[in-house]
């Protein structure tokens, strides 16, 4: 919403939608709460060298998020135990792959939800989440965009936050924190230094589900998609409309 929308809300206008961001503070704060002391976390981070995510990306027109969604979601499908829902003291894998992303907005944080995006193009993820986010920051969001979530990625990394841990949503068992891309000295192939945009990405995991050796070979995996983008960009029609 543009700044001259925003002044030509009325007195009530302005304060349904405080009391509605209020609403969702706490919501929010609350399934934090629950999460964090009833949920056995443990954190697991690494670092990926985004150099040709970065090469591609103007040329097809997404964004490093959008690349980072399509590679969770690839990821996910070659280690499904992790898209599980925690219920009654079982894990469930799921078969639709619901990916939650964090958009913040001047009302509060959103997470809308991409759903069944196990088959999804990398162009139609950054559509779908484009067009989410749009929605979110509109306050448009239906309680329907926002359930059913099986996985979450939230992104700081536009805000300079270098790494973080998230905390999990349950019934989910798994979250990934996104940290900016930033320049590094790295030892290349050729064993010279050299300066490379790296990024940290840690999963939160439920250690009731996933052990240490889960969380390192799905960060494995969603590395070596990163590193090798052209493998999510495969079969990707970027000039449909």
């Amino acid at each position: 919403m543009s700044k001259s929308n925003t002044e030509h809300l009325s007195a009530k206008q302005k304060k349904v939608k405080i009391a509605k961001s209020v609403r969702i503070r706490r919501l929010i704060q609350k399934k934090m709460v629950d999460s964090w002391q009833q949920v056995p976390h443990f954190f697991v981070t690494i670092a990926v060298d985004m150099t040709d995510v970065i090469r591609f990306r103007k040329d097809l027109g997404v964004t490093i998020n959008d690349f980072i969604l399509a590679a969770t979601v690839a990821t996910i499908k070659e280690h499904p135990w992790v898209n599980s829902l925690w219920k009654d003291g079982e894990a469930f894998e799921q078969t639709d792959v619901n990916l939650a992303f964090a958009v913040a907005t001047a009302n509060g944080l959103y997470y809308p939800v991409l759903k069944s995006c196990q088959e999804a193009t990398l162009k139609q993820i950054s559509k779908n989440a484009s067009h989410m986010a749009v929605k979110a920051h509109l306050g448009k969001l239906t309680d329907q965009d926002q359930d059913k979530g099986t996985f979450t990625v939230t992104n700081m990394g536009m805000m300079g936050v270098e790494a973080f841990s998230a905390i999990i949503t349950p019934p989910q068992v798994a979250v990934l924190a996104v940290g900016t891309v930033k320049g590094e000295v790295v030892v290349d192939e050729h064993e010279e230094l050299t300066v490379a945009p790296m990024v940290k990405l840690t999963l939160s995991a439920d250690h009731r589900v996933l052990d240490g050796a889960d969380a390192a070979e799905f960060l494995d995996t969603l590395k070596s998609y990163l590193e090798a983008p052209v493998t999510l960009i495969a079969g990707t029609c970027f000039d449909e409309d």
